[in-house]
């Protein structure tokens, strides 16, 4: 993976200078006794400093990321950030990629390298990536078709035709680019460890309430409270996936807070309260099969968070989270948030009788 510093040039000026450093120090050696040798785009890195869009043509439509003055942001999600390593990555593999050998001039024969414009067949999972200067105009446009992974080099190949030719390539790079939102938005949410959380209180649209509890962070597992008469945990640790819920969530997509209703009726809402006096609110929606989520941090009050060198700035932790999350809902796959689902006949069950 790249640097930090190399992931922000690529936003910003100067950075032919860095890809081309790239190119130099981590150029394949191919071993084919065909290899072609010539760059797919001889003039990209001298024209890099000016990209300003990058289009991703796929089956399912097209993605469209451009560079903002905040940085590369996704369009098709109201201007969402971007990795920008993961466009980094791209212009390197670009501009560094060689041809290996010509295939076919054959139309009818592309679909055997995946190489199909997606305009012409519903099915095919060719994926063409054109990149634009700040005048609209192509800087490089390919289709990028099937991979090839015995190319005689570490990183393998790809089948690929360029723009106004119809030869089809086998090229060094395994290019991939991907067509879901997931693939390029700057995807962490939070990452709070349940460590952290003291208490997490979950109410029911029709509501229910579920709570579970920790006395200190050290403590095993969480305690549910007001377990009904005559029953039991199905195992101590049940309640544990409640407390990891904050804990590395990643999105799957985006819309804005208007885009989404959370109704009272159908909402479900999450308070989770940390050891040092911050709290979180989650509140989750369900739309078909999506999981739809909203976020909102209250820190903890002054004076209360922990001292000392190690202790983490819990203020700043949720000002961070608050000022990422606001105006935004989130989708996450249901296994991040079957925990907030849980009601408390999940939890318990009838004691088994002895010797059963």
């Amino acid at each position: 993976m790249y640097s930090r510093n190399f992931s922000m040039l690529i936003g910003m000026t100067t950075v032919a200078v860095v890809i081309a450093g790239w190119a130099v120090l981590s150029r394949p050696a191919t071993e084919s006794s065909d290899f072609d040798g010539t760059l797919v785009f001889p003039g990209l890195l001298e024209s890099i400093d000016d990209l300003r869009t990058v289009v991703i043509r796929h089956k399912d439509g097209d993605l469209t990321l451009k560079l903002a003055d905040s940085g590369w942001v996704y369009t098709d999600r109201d201007d969402y950030p971007v990795q920008n390593d993961k466009i980094g990555e791209l212009l390197v593999k670009l501009t560094r990629m060689e041809k290996v050998e010509p295939k076919t001039k054959l139309a009818e024969k592309y679909d055997r390298l995946d190489l199909v414009d997606p305009a012409e067949k519903e099915d095919t999972r060719a994926k063409e990536v054109i990149l634009k200067n700040s005048s609209g105009d192509h800087i490089a446009r390919l289709m990028v078709g099937k991979r090839k992974f015995t190319l005689g080099t570490s990183e393998g190949g790809t089948y690929v035709l360029v723009e106004d030719d119809p030869q089809a390539w086998l090229v060094t790079g395994e290019l991939n680019p991907g067509a879901r939102p997931r693939d390029w938005l700057v995807r962490e949410i939070s990452d709070i460890k349940d460590d952290d959380i003291r208490r997490i209180s979950v109410i029911h649209p029709d509501g229910e309430v579920l709570s579970v509890n920790k006395s200190t962070p050290d403590q095993a597992n969480y305690t549910v409270e007001n377990v009904p008469t005559g029953m039991e945990l199905k195992r101590d640790s049940i309640a544990g996936d409640m407390g990891r819920v904050l804990s590395n969530l990643l999105l799957d997509d985006v819309k804005k807070r208007k885009d989404v209703s959370f109704s009272q009726e159908e909402t479900i809402r999450a308070t989770f309260e940390g050891f040092a006096g911050f709290t979180v609110q989650v509140e989750l929606i369900e739309d078909g099969d999506e999981n739809w989520l909203r976020f909102r941090g209250t820190p903890p009050d002054s004076g209360s968070e922990k001292a000392g060198e190690e202790a983490t700035n819990w203020t700043q932790v949720i000002t961070d989270l608050n000022t990422a999350t606001e105006g935004w809902v989130y989708q996450l796959p249901g296994y991040e948030v079957a925990a907030l689902k849980k009601r408390v006949a999940d939890m318990v069950r009838e004691p088994e009788e002895d010797g059963a």
